[in-house]
């Protein structure tokens, strides 16, 4: 019987599916290197964020496929699954609803400076800054996968017009495609929904944020990396973008001591943007029917190595 490794608190729709495919399902906190390798007979594995790499791929003879709960699969070492011929996929689309649906809300939260209100209740918070709509104001959307064009639609009604930027032309349904250079500098909100890639490390620098208007809002549901986070602290503290929504910072979890945490025009989530019931199941089935395809001898619907 094939062997596929999980992390506890795994959709059930995955295990089900495993199950009835006639896989033994194994499960651990996927904490460390020794979760992993402490399976080292494993076939398969669906993997949440815990890095893999050479040391856990050579102690695993037997792994034929790294199945990523989600979009992005920057924790897996892509040369090294290839020298030990493991495929890798991921589950693009599957949770796009639940984070393009993020997206939306830190631009209201971020524009609107809804989380200071708040702690000005119960706390001592001074000098809210009154923020903008998003009702007729210009939005970038760099990123136009599955997750930029939910987001797109789901802007409709807010009588926006959107910039958005990808490596192919696709249909925007409130605009056009523009280049980053429109898209820095027109836009009143920047959304980032970029995977984490040699390309994309710290593109979000200090001479982009010289090119954004005063009042833009950046936002980001990508990945951490993206974004160079001190020149975003400064741009941040000096004035010259409005304010940020994060769902995703450079080093995660997010540390109590990161000044993002503590500047008054900055609204922070922990990583949460694809966090709902119906993305977990779906994210979930699809993992588990890519490492069935895989074992099986056919050919997975999403490898990305």
């Amino acid at each position: 019987m094939k062997k596929v490794l999980v992390f506890d608190e795994i959709a059930e729709t995955a295990i089900t599916y495993l199950k009835a495919n006639g896989i033994e399902v194994i499960s651990n906190k996927q904490n460390d290197d020794n979760d992993l390798i402490a399976h080292s007979d494993a076939d398969g594995m669906i993997l949440m964020m815990h890095p893999v790499s050479e040391k856990i791929m050579s102690q695993m003879p037997n792994l034929k496929v790294i199945a990523r709960y989600g979009v992005g699969y920057d924790n897996v070492n892509l040369d090294d699954a290839n020298a030990h011929n493991i495929i890798v996929t991921n589950t693009p689309g599957a949770n796009a609803t639940a984070v393009a649906e993020t997206a939306i809300m830190h631009m209201l939260m971020a524009g609107r400076s809804f989380y200071q209100q708040r702690l000005s209740i119960t706390e001592d918070v001074n000098n809210i800054q009154i923020g903008q709509e998003v009702t007729n104001k210009t939005v970038g959307i760099i990123g136009f996968g599955a997750i930029g064009q939910k987001i797109d639609q789901l802007l409709t009604g807010f009588n926006v017009k959107v910039l958005a930027y990808a490596r192919h032309n696709k249909v925007v349904k409130n605009g056009r495609m523009a280049s980053l250079e429109e898209i820095y500098t027109q836009s009143d909100f920047v959304v980032l929904a970029l995977p984490a890639t040699s390309e994309t490390n710290n593109m979000i620098d200090m001479a982009v944020f010289k090119k954004m208007k005063s009042n833009a809002v950046l936002v980001n549901i990508g990945r951490g990396t993206v974004i160079d986070e001190l020149a975003l602290i400064n741009a941040l503290k000096s004035g010259e973008i409005a304010g940020a929504g994060l769902d995703v910072v450079a080093v995660e979890p997010i540390s109590e001591d990161n000044e993002l945490l503590s500047l008054p025009n900055v609204f922070v989530t922990p990583h949460v943007a694809a966090k709902s019931r119906e993305a977990f199941d779906t994210v979930g089935l699809t993992a588990a029917e890519e490492v069935v395809r895989v074992l099986n001898g056919q050919a997975p619907r999403y490898q990305v190595n």
